[in-house]
Order: structure tokens, then C-alpha cells, then sequence
């Protein structure tokens, strides 16, 4: 009887200690998950830190005033102030970036699953990699919005992959990944013109997915309109209807201070004074003493032509330089945030001492520098693996790792803006790892 035979199928399933494994990785995820957020909860986190956004949340509240006060009306990107309309309490927040982050890396694995694109050893490895990959939960475990943007990309793509593989309904699924891809860029505009790539690559795959030009031509459309309130917002605010952040020329500017030689004249710095000398010259003494002046709309619009003027007289300095910081990032030698177990607040909190914290700070240095490494190490071998045998949605992962390494080259290089490529770069590892052990297989069979 077919149903006899579904319940030995199950029970032989229950007794597989691999499945077994797969079926409890959620519930240790969460365990780390919560371990890492107690162990690194006195953070200070110098970066994006949330007064930013709390100005923004401010804004939205006075009827999205559009003054300059704390800060230019046009920067940061104003997502992390709506969620913050929910709560300011870090203890609320933090719980809710690590219920995402682990919602969208279970998610994340159960379409590539659904998509055919793991093996029998990546359906194991993959899980399990997520459960130690502690960069993934220390980067969710401070207060930012670079991790609810994180997640909302995972999802994004997974729910490309299911889309594309036929997991549902296309057109609802096509939906929400636009709606998170959207909601992506309204809470961290680094990633803005991925999308138009993303699209291009599901064109490419069209002949070998379940997509057409025209669910990619919907789908893009339906990423711009989700950024359609805020480029009417900056539209009232500046008189452009902007689709990110107006911090792009100073970003551009001091990332060539990041020039080991110094052979530009600029300093790794936000208030590195060439680039105020230009404010100050462009855009008048008055402006420049403006709380972070240097990223305004109109600086931008002074601060990208001196950086490509500065190109263009050094361009061969300048290819040095992304050269440069692209090997970096290829070495591993720009890690992860590490995070801060074993400063500050933190030491001795909670009963835990400095000796386990310190563990758990060069552990997850280590696994993110590894990560750096292996995806270098494995992507050539993911990417020839994906066209040879037509598995496109290892062309969607390998996207946004190309992008980021590009776009960090080219400008400011930290830590925490390659971060958000944790789980992409776990999964590029993992399959590589199983294409290598299938490989090792076959040859042993022979």
C-alpha cells in the first residue's frame, strides 16, 4: 500500500541521524543566536550607530519634516526610523534583527533545497555551517540597520530562487521579493544598483528557470516602487527625487584616503579637510559647519566631480588602489565585525569571563577571514558548476558577492560592508566544498 509505504519511508527518515541533523539546525541556530546576543550585548559599535536613525524617526513623526537639524534630510536612508517606531528598546530590537536573520537563513536553505541546487552533501553542510558560522549571529547582535537590510536581501533572493524554480505561486512570490529587495535599499542604499543586475541575471537564466522578460521587466518595477516614498520624500527635501542615500561623493572621496602611499592628498576621515575645503569653497563657511555637511545633497553634488577630477588626473594611482583593496578582500586580510565580546561593558557580564569572550572574538574573526578565503577559493568552481550544469541560482548568490566586492573596492572598504555577505559566502564555500567531495567520489568509484 503506497500509504504503508510513506510511513516505513518516514520512519526510516526519523532514524537517519543526517536527517535528524538537517531537522533540528533551526532550533541550534537559534541557541547561538541568543548565546552571541547576551554575550555581545554592551556593543558600543561605532558605526551606524542608532542616533542617526532616531533623528529620522523624529522626522517621520513631525509629518517627515525635511529641516536640516542633526542631520542633512537626505542621509541616512530612513528605513531603520520606521522600525523604529516600533520600539527604541535595543533588547526588543536586537531580538527581532536575530528572529529575522534566522528566519531568512531557514528560508534561505529550504528554497535552495526545494531549487534542487544542494546535494546530498550541501543539505547537510549548509545547515550545519549557518548553526557555527558565528560572523552571521555577531552581525545581527548590535543595533543597526545593516542587519534587517541583510536579512530582507536573503529573502529577497531565496524567494527569486523559489520563484524561478517553481515553489509557489510566481506571481506572489515575485511580489515579495521585490517588496524585500525594496525594503532592502530603504534601509541601506550601498546595494542600489544590484537590482538592475539581479534582473539582467534572471533574463539570462530565462531558458532555464520558470522566469520571462516580463516577470523580470514586473519585478524590477516593482522594486522602484517601493522606493517611490522616499524619492517623493527627497523630492520635497532637495528637489530631486533621489533612490538612495546623498552620502555617495563623500564615501567615494575618503575612500581614497585609504591609499597606504597617501598619493591623493586625502584622509581616511569624515571630516577630512580637503574635502571641507571643497565644501567650503563650493558651497560657502556657513554650510560646511552644518552637522555632517559632508553629506548632503548639495555636497554630493560637489564631491563626486572632485572625485572623478582626482581620477582622471591619477587614474593609473587609482587603479592601484582598488587593486589593491580588492586583493584585501580576496586574501581575507578585511574580515568580518568581530564583534565585542571581550571589551568594555562587556567583560565579566552576565558571569561569563574575558578567557570564553576572547575565544569567541578570534573565533569569529577567524571563520569570516576563512569565509573571505574560501569564496575565493571556491567561487570559479561554483560559477563553472552553475553554467555547466544550468543551476542559476548560483548565479543570484554569486551576484551580490561580485557587486560588493566591486563597490567596496572602488570606495570605502570596511569590515561591516562586506558583512552582509555572510550567508552568501557560507553557501559558495559549502557548494564548493560538495562539488570537491562529489568529484573526490566519482574518481573513487571508478
Amino acid at each position: 500500500m503506497p500509504g504503508d509505504a510513506a510511513v516505513v519511508a518516514a520512519a526510516a527518515a526519523d532514524r537517519n541521524p543526517l536527517a535528524r541533523l538537517r531537522a533540528a539546525w533551526v532550533p541550534a541556530a537559534a541557541v547561538v543566536s541568543a548565546a552571541i546576543a547576551v554575550l555581545n550585548y554592551h556593543a558600543v559599535h561605532l558605526f551606524h550607530t542608532i542616533d542617526k536613525h532616531l533623528v529620522f524617526r523624529d522626522r517621520i513623526l513631525r509629518g517627515f519634516a525635511t529641516d536640516y537639524t542633526a542631520l542633512p534630510p537626505t542621509f541616512p536612508m530612513w528605513g531603520y526610523g520606521w522600525v523604529l517606531l516600533l520600539t527604541t528598546s535595543a533588547p526588543w530590537l536586537i531580538a527581532l534583527q536575530m528572529a529575522v536573520a534566522l528566519f531568512a537563513a531557514w528560508y534561505f536553505v529550504r528554497a535552495l533545497a526545494a531549487a534542487g541546487a544542494l546535494d546530498r552533501f550541501s543539505r547537510v553542510l549548509l545547515p550545519f555551517g549557518i548553526v557555527v558560522c558565528a560572523p552571521w549571529f555577531t552581525y545581527h547582535s548590535i543595533v543597526w540597520s545593516q542587519s534587517l537590510a541583510t536579512s530582507l536581501l536573503v529573502l529577497s533572493l531565496a524567494m527569486l530562487i523559489a520563484a524561478g524554480s517553481g515553489q509557489g505561486s510566481k506571481a506572489r512570490l515575485l511580489a515579495l521579493s521585490a517588496c524585500c529587495m525594496g525594503l532592502n535599499l530603504n534601509l541601506a542604499s550601498d546595494l542600489f544598483l544590484l537590482p538592475l543586475l539581479i534582473a539582467l541575471c534572471c533574463w539570462a537564466a530565462a531558458t532555464w528557470s520558470r522566469f520571462t522578460a516580463t516577470d523580470v521587466f514586473v519585478w524590477l518595477g516593482a522594486v522602484v516602487l517601493t522606493l517611490t516614498p522616499w524619492m517623493l520624500y527627497s523630492w520635497r527635501a532637495v528637489g530631486a527625487p533621489l533612490v538612495k542615500s546623498s552620502n555617495q561623493g563623500h564615501v567615494f572621496l575618503i575612500g581614497l584616503g585609504q591609499d597606504p602611499a597617501g598619493r591623493f592628498g586625502i584622509t581616511y576621515s569624515d571630516y577630512d579637510p580637503t574635502m571641507y575645503r571643497i565644501i567650503r569653497e563650493q558651497l560657502g563657511e556657513s554650510f560646511a559647519r552644518r552637522p555632517y555637511a559632508s553629506c548632503s545633497y548639495e555636497a554630493d553634488q560637489v564631491l563626486k566631480p572632485a572625485f572623478r577630477a582626482i581620477v582622471f588626473r591619477q587614474p593609473r594611482q587609482y587603479l592601484g588602489l582598488v587593486a589593491s583593496k580588492l586583493r584585501d578582500l580576496l586574501l581575507g586580510r578585511v574580515g568580518t565585525y568581530q564583534g565585542e565580546f571581550d571589551e568594555g561593558a562587556n567583560v565579566g557580564a552576565f558571569g561569563i569571563g574575558a578567557p570564553v569572550r576572547d575565544f569567541v572574538r578570534r573565533y569569529t574573526r577567524r571563520t569570516g577571514r576563512l569565509l573571505q578565503q574560501g569564496t575565493t577559493l571556491f567561487a570559479p568552481l561554483v560559477a563553472w558548476a552553475a553554467v555547466r550544469r544550468r543551476a542559476w541560482p548560483w548565479a543570484l548568490i554569486l551576484m551580490p558577492i561580485a557587486y560588493q566586492y566591486i563597490s567596496g573596492s572602488i570606495a570605502v572598504l570596511q569590515p561591516q560592508y562586506v558583512s552582509n555577505l555572510i550567508l552568501l559566502q557560507l553557501a559558495v564555500v559549502v557548494g564548493g566544498v560538495a562539488l570537491t567531495l562529489s568529484g573526490i567520489e566519482s574518481i573513487l568509484s571508478r
